[in-house]
């Protein structure tokens, strides 16, 4: 799915994506490289789990599948319909209300971070796209870049957060993370200064922009790479590194295997470990001691 295809649903999908985000920012415990706020990718959409506000316990799910937001807090559930023309504005005032009736009254930030030209969540009434068969298939391309993901890193013995939706950005990333402080040279900057405190390598997948008109995954290490990388025999073929964005590319174009993104993923790691000059790599890949299951059993 091309990005011109359906960048207008994208931006709304993205949007609704940060209400989300913005609320798992402030009611979830709170972790490194800001984990603690990346939204589940689950069957039916992206959801922020169980959050917590004093006594009460709530969870905001987009459904895709349904075309709902759901909203549950304690016992009670309820449901916003998903419907084109309705906007950002009426999406977040209805949050907002269903909330403080049931008893959560979280204030959060309504600017959108890292978007192009943010309007506030109450004053949006630009962003109103959505077709259900145009949500369907982004839900496909998340639960693929779950799974691409989740088959490179759960086996790891490594430091890591798995899977999940980093919101700003809309992109699906994993992370794995070397024990060493590597802080961030500008401490002015509140989300880089969080992200980037030690070092770590990225591994994810963004649904295109102007310059990748396809979804793309993408490797990118910390502290970044300050020099130019060969993608070699262990890549897929049209693998590259990108000298400008410091990252190896693949674009998805083609509807790639999910091994394929994994021989992806491991080639870069190993590339960007050896210039981090990371020890024991090979250890992260002994097996575990388990019977494998259905995933796992290869043969």
């Amino acid at each position: 799915m091309k990005i011109k295809d359906w960048e207008n649903e994208k931006d709304t999908l993205h949007l609704l994506s940060q209400i989300l985000g913005k609320y798992k920012l402030e009611a979830n415990y709170q972790e490194p490289q800001w984990s603690h706020v990346t939204l589940n990718i689950n069957v039916q959409g992206f959801s922020t789990g169980m959050l917590s506000y004093k006594t009460h316990t709530f969870s905001l799910e987009v459904n895709l599948l349904q075309h709902q937001i759901e909203i549950v807090v304690d016992q009670h559930i309820n449901d916003i319909d998903l419907e084109n023309g309705k906007t950002i504005q009426f999406y977040y005032n209805q949050i907002e209300t269903i909330l403080n009736q049931l008893g959560i009254n979280l204030k959060i930030n309504t600017l959108p971070q890292e978007v192009t030209h943010p309007i506030p969540f109450e004053k949006d009434d630009t962003h109103h796209h959505y077709e259900p068969k145009i949500a369907e298939k982004a839900l496909d391309l998340m639960k693929f870049a779950y799974h691409a993901e989740a088959n490179f890193i759960n086996s790891l013995r490594v430091r890591k957060s798995k899977p999940g939706l980093f919101w700003g950005t809309f992109d699906i990333s994993c992370i794995i993370v070397k024990d060493k402080a590597a802080p961030f040279g500008d401490d002015s900057k509140v989300i880089e200064r969080a992200a980037f405190d030690e070092e770590m390598i990225e591994f994810g997948f963004w649904f295109g922009d102007e310059q990748f008109e396809s979804p793309t995954c993408f490797v990118l290490p910390y502290p970044f790479a300050d020099q130019s990388f060969n993608a070699d025999h262990h890549f897929p073929e049209n693998s590259y590194f990108d000298k400008q964005l410091m990252e190896f590319i693949f674009e998805h174009a083609h509807h790639h295997h999910v091994d394929t993104i994994t021989q992806f993923f491991k080639a870069s790691y190993l590339k960007f470990a050896d210039f981090l000059n990371w020890t024991n790599i090979d250890y992260a890949f002994t097996p575990l001691k388990m019977k494998p299951n259905y995933l796992d059993d290869k043969s």
